[in-house]
């Protein structure tokens, strides 16, 4: 789940299901579904850059390293990559602050 203090209960639950979506498209059990329609799964949850930075952020701070594909997916649907930089920074951070460690430098 991502975390964004302050948002809307709305786009909370707009960031819960586009985690959902897109972790299926970018890395999950449908990976290998054609771009376009991957693209268009992503978008009809939400088209919003914002969201879909904020998405790519935390898709971004996987301390394991195998969340590119979802980012990549999120950013061809039109994800503000700004946005995914900073919060991709905040979520490492926090996690970091809670004992997690990352054993590659940010991407």
């Amino acid at each position: 789940m991502v975390h964004v203090p302050g948002m809307p209960a709305q786009d909370r639950l707009t960031l819960a299901e586009l985690s959902g979506v897109a972790g299926r498209y970018g890395s999950g059990t449908d990976r290998d579904v054609d771009r376009d329609q991957a693209v268009a799964a992503v978008r009809a949850v939400t088209d919003d850059p914002v969201l879909l930075g904020i998405q790519a952020g935390a898709a971004m701070a996987d301390p394991v390293g195998i969340s590119a594909p979802t980012v990549e997916l999120l950013a061809a649907a039109g994800a503000d990559m700004t946005v995914a930089e900073q919060h991709a920074a905040e979520v490492r951070e926090r996690m970091e602050r809670q004992g997690v460690r990352y054993d590659r430098p940010p991407p």
